[in-house]
């Protein structure tokens, strides 16, 4: 199976593997192949694309070059007697059928949608729209270099987006929803402030979750923007919605729908936690999130499960609920969540059957016809999701927590997990989240505590950066305390994390420590009496300043080699280590300073 991609970056994939165009220009050629698919595109309108008005006198020749080297990317998905791209009197034509293309199979999906509610059968209308939108990866060719016809291109398909999606909400208002659509539009809004028939549904949304206020608080918000930006004010139907609200409109209120025999509308649960309002980065861990539930819905056996494990406080929950909350509309029947705390020290975790109980009421199931036993509460979670699209998040799961009877059977479900380990019994697309670069430190620590004060001390923010290495519970810590303080330097924050031995003192802000979450970490190994646990040989391992080897390891520990290998594992398991070449293992600097205080504590004398 073929596929090309403009909704987004650049893409062109063979039965699911993706083939890599590495040169911008190339890039350049290639988008203005595929977005004219089936039309010649004439060698000066490709010249003037890559070079400008001007191009270089050797433009004709470095296309053609250009050309051959695409033919040769693109040959292996060309069929005898048919081949991709071909040259003719009036230039290069791509040949690319309509199921091929993600920007066609948009348009078609939306197409089916404006006919559904033409005819008024909204279910059918919201569920193509809700098709569409999810085609959709990031913006048009945003990795793509653009001369003014690929810019024309990406700002159409862009509205085409917006488009999709007022008429995707349109949909779902006909339906009945309301509290389940406040922050999708929120986000867009965000992007698109000027659009008055997003402001018109925030309002309608707002409204109908109770929050008159608020519907009332946008509207001044609106007018504020239209005026500020444009010199105008609202227009028709942004001013009827005002009217509406102010006098509490009946025709505001929920359409009765009967859509089958789940609960739309206020009675599905909405149980997912409001998203960080502060998040950066995580492009490619969100979109292979994404990819794996688009890809697996309702094409497998089971629900479709996506496990985001990594070390503490590198924001998995953060990204867990991003993706939650991107995909929500596809899930009418219910968003479910709980926290299972991860095994921490207090002992409240929960266990899957606790959680079982809880969902059973959120879905709807009185507590008396709740089964006592285990096995047959869940036999009857899985009835009651048998016919239902419910998402499911469960945040913080230990590593060794056996959560498969709350993985429903059905097809139609999805399931987002947290962890720290990487839960190699859980069948699930396993998501690594590993600690932002550099950069993405410095442009989290930016939005903390506003830009102003990171360009005033370039080098002390990246200093800061670089001693929480990367890791975003560290960088939020810094952050609420450099807000609590806007008198203090930068310099004189980074002057206080630099010493080792107040570095971690420096991590903890209300409650909020690094500790703890090494603690949990350490909680999730497995317990034993032996000396030589996990434990006792993250405190010994904690000592080596360089990386090192099983030998030197087990030399640490005082340990075999075998030994020290499962020792080693339980350790990368949990993310107390990780791998940084062949047989070679280091613990990251924060992680080393919290195992010599435990290694000190326990040293010391009683």
């Amino acid at each position: 199976m073929v596929r090309f991609g403009l909704l987004g970056p650049l893409r062109i994939t063979r039965d699911g593997h993706p083939i890599h165009v590495p040169a911008d220009k190339q890039r350049t050629v290639l988008a203005m192949l595929i977005a004219h698919r089936g039309r010649a595109v004439p060698v000066r309108t490709l010249t003037e694309e890559v070079w400008g008005s001007a191009p270089p006198r050797s433009a004709v020749a470095n296309l053609r070059t250009y050309i051959m080297q695409i033919r040769r990317l693109l040959r292996p998905l060309d069929r005898p007697q048919h081949i991709r791209l071909t040259t003719g009197p009036g230039g290069y034509t791509l040949d690319i059928a309509d199921h091929e293309l993600d920007s066609a199979r948009f348009e078609a999906l939306a197409e089916k949608g404006r006919r559904a509610s033409a005819r008024q059968d909204m279910a059918e209308a919201s569920q193509a729209y809700r098709s569409a939108l999810t085609l959709w990866q990031a913006d048009p060719l945003e990795d793509v270099p653009q001369g003014p016809v690929l810019r024309g291109i990406a700002e159409e398909l862009g509205e085409h987006l917006v488009n999709a999606f007022e008429n995707h909400i349109a949909a779902e208002l006909a339906l009945g929803e309301g509290a389940s659509l406040i922050e999708p539009l929120r986000r867009i809004i965000r992007r698109h402030p000027l659009r008055e028939r997003l402001r018109s549904q925030l309002m309608i949304s707002l409204y109908r979750s109770g929050d008159a206020a608020a519907a009332l608080t946008a509207f001044t918000d609106a007018r504020g923007v239209l005026r500020r930006e444009l010199g105008m004010d609202p227009g028709p139907e942004l001013l009827e919605t005002h009217q509406a609200v102010l006098r509490r409109a009946p025709s505001l209120s929920p359409a009765r729908t009967t859509a089958g025999p789940t609960a739309r509308g206020t009675d599905a649960p909405r149980q997912l936690p409001r998203e960080s309002a502060v998040f950066l980065g995580r492009r490619p861990e969100l979109e292979q999130a994404r990819r794996a539930l688009r890809a697996q819905a309702g094409e497998t056996v089971g629900a479709p499960v996506v496990l985001f494990h990594g070390p503490s406080g590198t924001g998995k929950s953060a990204l867990a609920l991003r993706v939650a909350h991107s995909v929500s509309n596809a899930y009418p029947d219910g968003r479910l969540y709980a926290d299972l705390r991860g095994g921490g020290p207090d002992d409240r975790t929960l266990g899957p059957t606790d959680v079982l109980r809880r969902f059973l009421k959120a879905l709807g199931v009185p507590g008396h016809e709740i089964p006592d036993s285990a096995d047959e509460a869940a036999g009857t979670y899985q009835s009651v999701l048998a016919d239902r699209r419910v998402l499911i998040v469960l945040d913080n799961v230990p590593t060794h927590c056996g959560v498969n009877s709350l993985m429903p059977a059905g097809p139609h479900c999805a399931v987002l997990i947290t962890g720290i380990g990487a839960m190699p019994m859980l069948d699930a697309v396993r998501v690594p989240v590993h600690p932002l670069s550099a950069a993405e430190s410095v442009s989290l620590l930016a939005e903390l505590i506003g830009r102003a004060r990171v360009t005033a001390e370039p080098g002390p923010a990246a200093e800061i950066a670089r001693l929480c290495q990367g890791n975003p519970l560290a960088l939020s810590i810094v952050g609420a305390r450099c807000t609590n303080r806007p008198d203090r330097l930068l310099a004189d924050v980074a002057d206080r994390l630099r010493d080792p031995e107040q570095r971690l003192d420096q991590l903890q802000v209300a409650g909020l420590t690094m500790r703890s979450g090494y603690t949990l970490s350490l909680a999730a190994l497995p317990r034993t009496a032996h000396r030589h646990s996990a434990a006792f040989a993250f405190r010994c391992l904690g000592l080596l300043d360089r990386p090192f080897d099983g030998q030197l390891a087990a030399k640490t520990i005082g340990t075999t080699l075998p030994d020290t290998e499962l020792l080693l594992e339980e350790l990368l398991g949990v993310g107390l280590l990780r791998s940084v070449g062949r047989e070679q293992f280091d613990m990251p600097v924060l992680t080393r300073l919290f195992a010599r205080e435990l290694a000190a504590r326990e040293d010391a004398p009683s």
